[in-house]
């Protein structure tokens, strides 16, 4: 149901998750993303777990499956992808509502910079974010 799978490709580091195709399996998106993210200061994995968070709610709500989340780190720089398999449902911020609708607006906030790519199968939501070691 699900995978994680971490390679090194020069000197990135890409590690990649597997969703489950409902609305349980954020948990272990999460504390996923805690484990892989160990190491970075404890305020960096907060706001990266939440953008995690948002862009994979939306995509089990409003995409297809199949689901995947990725993050890629390059140095002091982390992307975080989320692929869902609908290609025709572009994320955009909606009017906030008692229920939602705050959730991009987050990222927004959170991130230097998020957006998306579409593909033949499917699309991409990113966002990134500037890192550094918890010591550095």
């Amino acid at each position: 149901m699900t995978s994680s799978d971490a390679t090194v490709r020069q000197d990135t580091q890409v590690s990649e998750f597997s969703m489950a195709e409902d609305l349980h399996g954020l948990a272990e998106v999460r504390a996923w993303t805690r484990t892989t993210l160990d190491g970075l200061p404890a305020d960096t994995i907060a706001d990266v777990v939440m953008v995690v968070d948002e862009l994979s709610s939306n995509a089990l709500r409003h995409g297809q499956a199949p689901y995947l989340v990725r993050l890629r780190r390059t140095g002091d720089n982390l992307r975080v992808e989320v692929e869902d398999g609908a290609s025709g449902t572009p994320a955009r911020p909606g009017p906030p509502t008692g229920t939602g609708g705050h959730g991009l607006m987050l990222v927004a906030l959170a991130t230097t910079a998020w957006g998306q790519t579409a593909r033949p199968d499917g699309k991409t939501v990113w966002a990134e974010f500037e890192v550094a070691d918890a010591d550095g």
